[in-house]
This record gives structure tokens, C-alpha cells and sequence, in this order.
């Protein structure tokens, strides 16, 4: 009964959130063109962070090497606590634009264990929205 159970808590939970393969990392950050002062669309500032934060905009990055790709996940409700302004940059959009590039500071670098810096180039990327969160897939 309780692997029944199990199984299906797990599945369930398989359909509810993508599956995240390859490093995953668990950030804080601003939203904002850091040459900006954070105004408009990008990553200000970004970091690791072991456990939700308070008051803060959550993510999660999964960087898979192998394939070449990174996946920037945050919270709805983060982004309408924390910065309510920059909501309309997801808001029924299936795409984000990065005005300029953005260099990961060398901690995350470090977290991922990539063999180069990562490195968000300016350009337009694909946003999914799925159960509160905002998906952004990027290549490396």
C-alpha cells in the first residue's frame, strides 16, 4: 500500500514539474539590466543560496553540459512580492529578450562545474510557464 502510495505521489509529481536533469543549483536574484541599475529586463544579480529565501526572487538553475543547455527557473509569486514591475516580462509571453550579456558570477560557475564561464548572450529565449513557475531555456 505505501509503495502504491509512493509511486504515485511520484508520478504525480514526475507530470507536475519538468524533470530536472544535470547540476541543479538553487539561487537569489534581481531582475533588471545590471548597466541599468536594474531597470528593464535581465539578470542584475545573481547567487547561490542553500534554502528559500524571504524577500527574496528564488530560482533554480539546471545547467547540463552535455547538452548544452541551462534552464532559469523562478516563482510567480516571487517576482509579484518582490519586483511587481517586472511581471509583465512574463506575463502570458512564451518569449523573454536579454537586452545584453550576462556573465555568471564565479560562484555558480563553480556550482555547475562547467569548463567555461557561463555566459547568458543577449537575445531572444524561449519562457514556458508551468504550476506558479516560469521556465526560461537557454544554450550555452
Amino acid at each position: 500500500m505505501k509503495r502504491a502510495l509512493l509511486l504515485t505521489v511520484f508520478t504525480t509529481l514526475s507530470f507536475i514539474q519538468p524533470a530536472l536533469s544535470g547540476i541543479v543549483i538553487k539561487t537569489t536574484l534581481t531582475i533588471g539590466r545590471k548597466s541599468n541599475n536594474c531597470s528593464g529586463f535581465g539578470i542584475c544579480s545573481i547567487s547561490s543560496s542553500s534554502s528559500y529565501t524571504e524577500g527574496a526572487i528564488n530560482g533554480i538553475i539546471t545547467v547540463d553540459e552535455e547538452s548544452g543547455s541551462m534552464t532559469i527557473c523562478v516563482d510567480k509569486k516571487d517576482i509579484e512580492k518582490v519586483q511587481p514591475d517586472k511581471a509583465n516580462y512574463f506575463d502570458n509571453k512564451s518569449t523573454v529578450v536579454f537586452a545584453e550579456d550576462y556573465s555568471f558570477p564565479n560562484e555558480i560557475n563553480i556550482a555547475a562545474k562547467v569548463r567555461n564561464p557561463i555566459v547568458i548572450r543577449k537575445g531572444e529565449y524561449s519562457l514556458t510557464y508551468k504550476n506558479g513557475k516560469y521556465y526560461i531555456e537557454l544554450l550555452l
